[in-house]
């Protein structure tokens, strides 16, 4: 310990606080909460249809999803932008399985042609 300098003792004791806080924070205070969705927003890529997806059970789905009425494989999530329904980015590859006519996709990063209806509930 005789090469031990001040500078390093100096750093030891503020990386121990900082971590002492660190832990204190996140482990104690309950100020930091995770936010995990508890709902997807899905769309007939055909007629526009919206649809959401109750998040909160065990029950599994494949991406993209069936439609209750038609039976096709016609629904990918999408997000809301601006008030405007958007194909998440991440799912965009989703439309490649997707065999129905896309007719209320416009193209990548643009709004979807929704209709102006309730979202419709999936179980």
């Amino acid at each position: 310990m005789d090469n031990v300098k001040p500078w390093q003792i100096i750093l030891l004791l503020v990386a121990f606080v900082v971590l002492t806080f660190s832990i204190w924070k996140v482990g104690f205070s309950g100020s930091i909460q995770s936010q995990l969705a508890d709902r997807m927003m899905l769309v007939d890529v055909q007629t526009g249809q919206l649809y959401v997806r109750d998040l909160s059970g065990n029950q599994s789905f494949i991406i993209p999803d069936r439609n209750p009425e038609t039976r096709e494989i016609s629904l990918v999530p999408v997000i809301e932008v601006d008030g405007e329904w958007i194909v998440s980015e991440r799912y965009l590859n989703a439309l490649e399985q997707v065999e129905v006519p896309k007719d209320a996709i416009v193209g990548p990063k643009k709004p979807v042609k929704t209709i102006d209806e309730k979202p419709i509930r999936l179980n």
